[in-house]
């Protein structure tokens, strides 16, 4: 009796993790739209919070979570995470991952809004890529990969996965697990990687999950303004390096934490100086050994003819990590039997409002071992059963802007800071595509992926425009203050089952419905 596999869609460090828990137990499917190591995870610079400092315990660490969530975080899901992490991280040490350490203890780092050292680093600055290296050592001849194939459908029948349709082929399985990543491809900056177009959470959308806390869009204040474009890690400022103006005046002397505040603070001083007419830039020409310490930041400098040694690094925010997403429970299982959801295409409440720097990589590892033991625990072995192969898209019935012209309105309307007038005019506009017909299409990954940014951005744009407070990533210039009613309400969205996106007020579920209060 042949086994169902379990299909996962996506190769970053949680859909690796879940890969490798499974694989000695049930068959693993990885899906993913380029090649195995092409992850948002591969290009994590700073590293991965733990508490494993002598003088540091998770519940510091989750304190330091919430505090920069805004308290919007799911409270147990956090300790859930803080009280992983030191487990998490012996088990990643375990399989090899060269964290770096000193006479037997770990190096850590510091970075914004954590209030003590507590960041893991591995490969100086490529810790994502040195775990992601390490997975895939141990995932590779126990798995079955579909690289450059792009999952279309996920299929259900009976409030229940029963598998997934790709651009070659259909697939039956007893779950699948979504761990496809971002959508930084909405914006016109971003750090993610080509392939984030948002594909998982629209993929869950359609299959009638819900989706939530989209406007929760986190903005890293420092990638590298050149032609070439890359991050900068957060930890070079926890080392010590400035954010200045042109003049070498500092733009946080004035904040508490100067430039160790939380993420969402420093985007928005560096957002405001350059709408200003300021030109912006990190100072590290003082911080020794640089070069030794941050070897890959320092060689896309000296690529965009700047030595940081010597000269000012010029930034500007980007696009960074989406906090909302598919709603889970603590095991990352979503409302549809079978689907689960792990790393940033699931909103497991973690993050709230904003992430604490260095949380993304723990979380989808965390949640990548909750969702595999639950899935071992609770799975029920189904027999293969053939599945109607459809390797065409349905018809679209609305039109699509060009990508650059969607980037180009979601940065300028659905950015840093939003108004009401803005997410109207940006509403109309999308509603003008839905009311059009539809627009030849381009080879079927370009295609599907053009389709996920624009109904994603449909959303994303009723979201901002839901919640009338400002609130860690979410800022409106209207309504300035947060706001205590606000904090534990989630701005949610269900499909309607009609042929094409369509936001509407309708379509707002009351979150206690839900599986995440």
């Amino acid at each position: 009796m042949k086994q169902s596999p379990v299909v996962i869609i996506g190769t970053g460090v949680s859909g690796l993790m879940a890969a490798h828990l499974l694989a000695d137990h049930l068959p693993v499917i990885l899906v993913t739209k380029g090649e195995v190591k092409q992850s948002n995870s591969s290009l994590a610079q700073g590293g991965m919070a733990a508490a494993v400092g002598a003088h540091d315990h998770p519940h510091d660490h989750a304190q330091d979570t919430l505090q920069a969530g805004y308290h919007h975080n799911h409270l147990q899901n956090v300790y859930k995470l803080t009280e992983a992490a030191p487990h998490i991280a012996h088990q990643l040490r375990a399989l090899d991952v060269p964290f770096e350490q000193s006479q037997g203890n770990y190096v850590l780092g510091h970075e914004g809004a954590h209030g003590k050292r507590r960041i893991l680093h591995a490969y100086k600055d490529q810790t994502g890529k040195a775990i992601i290296d390490c997975l895939w050592h141990h995932v590779q001849g126990r798995v079955q990969i579909l690289s450059h194939e792009m999952v279309t459908s996920i299929e259900v029948e009976k409030k229940a996965v029963i598998g997934v349709v790709t651009t070659k082929r259909a697939i039956t399985s007893r779950c699948v697990i979504l761990a496809s990543g971002g959508a930084g491809q909405l914006y016109t900056r971003t750090s993610n990687v080509s392939f984030a177009t948002g594909d998982g959470f629209m993929l869950a959308y359609r299959a009638g999950v819900v989706l939530k806390d989209l406007e929760f869009v986190q903005f890293h204040p420092t990638l590298l303004k050149s032609e070439q474009g890359a991050l900068v890690s957060e930890a070079v400022r926890g080392e010590g390096a400035y954010l200045v103006n042109r003049y070498g005046q500092r733009l946080l002397a004035n904040y508490p934490n100067g430039e160790l505040e939380s993420r969402d603070v420093v985007a928005r001083v560096l957002f405001d100086a350059i709408k200003d007419g300021e030109e912006v830039f990190l100072d590290a020409r003082h911080l020794p050994q640089f070069q030794e310490r941050f070897p890959y930041i320092a060689k896309c400098c000296i690529a965009a003819g700047i030595d940081p040694t010597k000269a000012y690094i010029p930034v500007e925010p980007g696009a960074h990590f989406l906090c909302g997403g598919v709603e889970t429970d603590d095991n990352g299982l979503s409302a549809v039997g079978g689907l689960y959801a792990v790393g940033e295409v699931a909103c497991t409440g973690v993050h709230g409002a904003n992430r604490l720097a260095s949380n993304s990589l723990l979380e989808g590892l965390v949640f990548a071992e909750r969702a595999a033991n639950h899935i071992l625990q609770h799975d029920q072995y189904k027999i293969c059963e053939r599945m109607g192969l459809n390797h065409t898209a349905p018809p679209l019935s609305h039109a699509l802007p060009t990508r650059t012209l969607l980037q180009q309105h979601m940065t300028e309307f659905v950015g840093i800071k939003r108004t009401r007038q803005g997410l109207l005019y940006m509403r109309e506009w999308l509603q003008s595509f839905i009311n059009t017909s539809a627009a030849p299409r381009v080879d079927a990954q370009t295609w599907w992926e053009d389709v996920h940014l624009f109904e994603l951005a449909c959303l994303m744009t009723e979201a901002a425009l839901q919640r009338t407070e400002s609130r860690g990533n979410h800022i409106r210039t209207d309504f300035p203050e947060a706001v205590p009613e606000w904090r534990t309400v989630d701005v949610c969205f269900q499909h309607t089952k009609e042929p094409f996106l369509k936001v509407n007020k309708d379509e707002q579920v009351e979150c206690d419905e839900h599986i995440c209060t």
